[in-house]
């Protein structure tokens, strides 16, 4: 019985897993987001490494529409999913130029939670041309912001 959709995925590369890898993380953000444990470790820091982002503007959205609206009860939570999303999680991304370049979704997730990632040395890097992608991506985009997602936020995140 194949059980996991690395062995389930009939493609030579597995192409449909790798698509899937950032919905995948919907779940592990859930569980740290909504169950109360940032709220118990309002210190916690969390990066989630090449989630991509636009799926977690929707993610952000729902989780509060879910607290505030549907009415779903989340007992562990003093405030809505997004304070803890914004106090104490962060995304690193590799290229990603749709959602960056949506003003709406940088602030749904906030500049100061997304970082941007070479992933240098691994196949899906953008070295040697990284300056010139970060060129492309960050095209229009405030030069506050473009600091801190391509060095800033994570300067911070990891005391560097």
């Amino acid at each position: 019985m194949l059980s996991s959709l690395t062995d389930r995925d009939p493609t030579p590369d597995r192409g449909i897993m790798v698509t899937m890898v950032g919905l995948s993380t919907g779940e592990a953000l859930g569980m740290w987001v909504m169950t109360g444990i940032l709220e118990r470790f309002p210190d916690l820091k969390l990066v989630f490494v090449e989630p991509g982002l636009g799926w977690v503007a929707w993610w952000v959205y729902i989780a509060d529409d879910l607290a505030s609206r549907q009415g779903y009860n989340f007992p562990d939570l003093k405030e809505l999913p997004s304070h803890y999303f914004h106090k104490n999680v962060h995304l690193t991304f590799i290229e990603e130029p749709d959602a960056l370049q949506s003003e709406l979704i940088r602030h749904r997730l906030g500049v100061e939670n997304i970082m941007w990632s070479s992933d240098y040395p691994h196949p899906v890097t953008s070295w040697p041309h990284s300056r010139k992608i970060v060129e492309e991506q960050f095209a229009g985009i405030p030069a506050g912001e473009r600091e801190l997602m391509v060095s800033g936020n994570a300067k911070r995140v990891w005391n560097l």
